[in-house]
């Protein structure tokens, strides 16, 4: 009964702009009661207590682990949002609640005290969802951004090419127009969860002319005919990447994301948004690296302590990571900074995650020495491994270092364009 005194008042819709934040909340945990275990109170870290799992970067499940999960969360998504808290601050004309920001923040933190399914291969639905809307057809905006929401549609993004990583201007994966749309042909790779993903946003060139004008973005149809999708072994062992190959993949006209020639814009929005969570994301994640705990408790358990050179790599890691937490928190004072033409917080949260991982590596390879390089049964030792090889990824996904200064000089410090970009 208490599911259906909430499915009314949402589907309703009457009083729901009214609803006081407190009477949300209170609905809000109504519903999570109903379908969730509370999480258990977290216990503090210990060393060589429980299971030695050290501090994973990239999600390497096997296949069969991976659909599982991702079948779980997709059931989640469509019952949360069947229940009205799917898309709190979605228009209500797309499928949304059309809340305050106040108020998904509330359910965020109240479902954050619940056993729920990941939300890792849903990651895109809040950096997609606001530019397809802008920029999307009408037929992309009346289906797709309600459908990462509920769950119904996964995502992946198709930029990075062999011969063009953060050089986007040298992708060469064409889109030549056809009868009812556009013909897809070339390369992909480093694409996340392209082997799970129904949808792609595909970044193509459509004409020969310089600059960014001969750039044109898409939404691709991951299941049809013509997309291959190949995974990329890492060094870590795993494979959390792909290579994709688009052989005559077809994408109508009502899949075009802006206008032809603005895909550099609408790929520019698109990771803007994605740095922008990208900064803070480990500091949220429990692994205890971002507020030091696990750092400080592997210097002692290797009797290294009174070192004073791993005490200062220590420290200057920690205020790193904390550094970084506020930058996120509150965001940059643009008051302060009023030559700066954008603001510059998802560039530098995204460039301080780079630094500081770099530091906790190279703290961690310092202090484990050669107990890094084979397992030799030590609780807290070889286990960092995969932190030590998946660190150098960081340089890369979301634009290179490289890029993301450049970016940095350019858009916010005005800076001159390099002349090749203009």
């Amino acid at each position: 009964m208490a599911e259906t005194a909430y499915m009314d008042h949402t589907q309703a819709g009457e009083g729901a702009g009214a609803e006081s934040l407190e009477e949300f909340t209170a609905r809000a945990a109504q519903f999570l009661e109903a379908h969730c275990t509370r999480r258990p109170a977290r216990t503090a870290f210990e060393w060589g207590v429980g299971e030695d799992t050290g501090v994973k970067l990239w999600e390497e499940p096997d296949s069969e682990e991976e659909r599982a999960r991702l079948a779980e969360a997709r059931t989640w998504r469509r019952t949360r949002f069947e229940a009205g808290f799917g898309w709190l601050d979605g228009p209500a004309e797309r499928g949304g609640a059309a809340l305050p920001a106040a108020y998904a923040r509330a359910y965020r933190r109240l479902e954050a005290q619940y056993e729920t399914p990941s939300e890792t291969y849903f990651k895109l639905d809040h950096v997609l969802g606001p530019v397809l809307l802008a920029r999307g057809t009408e037929s992309v905006r009346e289906t797709i951004p309600r459908s990462l929401q509920r769950g119904d549609l996964m995502a992946c993004e198709l930029f990075s090419e062999p011969d063009a990583g953060s050089d986007m201007f040298s992708a060469r994966t064409r889109a030549t127009r056809t009868d009812g749309g556009w013909v897809l042909n070339g390369q992909k790779v480093w694409t996340s969860d392209a082997h799970l993903a129904d949808i792609g946003v595909v970044f193509t060139r459509t004409s020969n002319e310089p600059g960014k004008k001969a750039f044109t973005a898409f939404m691709l149809d991951m299941h049809q005919p013509g997309v291959k999708v190949v995974p990329l072994r890492q060094m870590t062992g795993g494979a959390a990447f792909n290579e994709v190959y688009l052989d005559d993949a077809f994408v109508p006209d009502e899949h075009l994301l802006g206008e032809v020639g603005q895909g550099w814009d609408v790929v520019g929005e698109i990771l803007a948004r994605e740095r922008a969570g990208i900064g803070a994301g480990l500091s949220r994640s429990g692994s205890g690296l971002a507020n030091g705990t696990r750092l400080i408790a592997l210097v002692r358990a290797m009797g290294q302590d009174r070192d004073p050179l791993v005490r200062q790599a220590l420290i200057r890691t920690m205020t790193g990571f904390w550094a970084t937490r506020q930058l996120t928190s509150q965001g940059s004072d643009r008051g302060g900074a009023t030559a700066y033409r954008a603001d510059p917080t998802p560039l530098v949260s995204k460039l301080a995650l780079s630094f500081n991982l770099r530091r906790a590596s190279q703290l961690v390879s310092q202090v484990l020495g050669p107990k890094l390089t084979a397992d030799g049964g030590e609780w807290g030792t070889f286990s960092w491994n995969s932190l030590i090889l998946g660190e150098p990824g960081v340089h890369i996904f979301a634009g290179t270092d490289e890029i993301v200064r450049n970016s940095l000089a350019e858009k916010v410090l005005g800076q001159p364009r390099e002349e090749g970009l203009r």
